[in-house]
């Protein structure tokens, strides 16, 4: 029995492009965000989605209802998949953060760091905690079942880390790009493939996060 799991990241939100640090907060979708994940759900219509779990926050939680369109299929908001919490620099342009704090690097975090955090926010190791324990649930109530997962940049990061993916501290995900992978009946897990964007019509390069 093959469980099938999609994963992609929520659109483009003008903190994005500012490369403010959004966390637990949150930046409206941009027109280009909304216009990509419209693509993206053009993508998935055909596709047997049985459940969508989102981050219940506002811009992956917009995109979950987009990528829904006519799917009579339930959005569950599930908190372990909301973005890592940077604490006091949430809503602040990582550049000014970096000349205030030269220790603090996102790009480490990105690369796989497991301790670094922002003051009152968390690290990597606890991100790839709480997804861990959030996948392994899933799966095993959906067994059988075709899944889509809507999330954020570091939370997709812990999710391939979760999915055992050799570029995991290389990539970041694009923006409502796709990513497939599926799971067999021994808990085997295979990328089929990952961050794809042939959906997009327009191929412009990624602004910001």
């Amino acid at each position: 029995m093959k469980t099938t799991i999609y994963l992609t990241r929520h659109g483009q939100t003008e903190w994005n492009i500012e490369k403010r640090l959004q966390g637990r907060g949150n930046s409206p979708l941009t027109q280009e965000g909304i216009q990509k994940a419209e693509e993206l759900k053009e993508r998935l219509k055909d596709l047997n989605i049985d459940v969508i779990y989102s981050s219940p926050i506002e811009r992956a939680l917009h995109t979950a209802h987009i990528l829904k369109g006519d799917k009579s299929v339930e959005v569950i908001t599930c908190d372990a998949l909301m973005e890592m919490g940077f604490g006091e620099y949430e809503g602040r342009k990582t550049e000014e953060i970096t000349k205030e704090n030269p220790e603090w690097n996102i790009n480490l975090i990105m690369e796989g760091d497991t301790t670094m955090s922002a003051p009152g926010g968390e690290n990597l190791e606890e991100v790839r905690d709480r997804v861990r324990q959030a996948m392994d649930e899933i799966i095993e109530v959906n067994k059988g079942k075709e899944i889509l997962i809507v999330a954020h940049g570091i939370t997709l990061k812990a999710l391939m880390y979760y999915f055992k993916d050799e570029d995991v501290n290389q990539e970041v995900m694009g923006q409502t790009t796709l990513t497939k992978i599926e799971c067999d009946e021994k808990g085997e897990c295979h990328i089929i493939f990952k961050n794809d964007d042939t959906h997009f019509t327009n191929k412009t390069k990624q602004l910001g996060w």
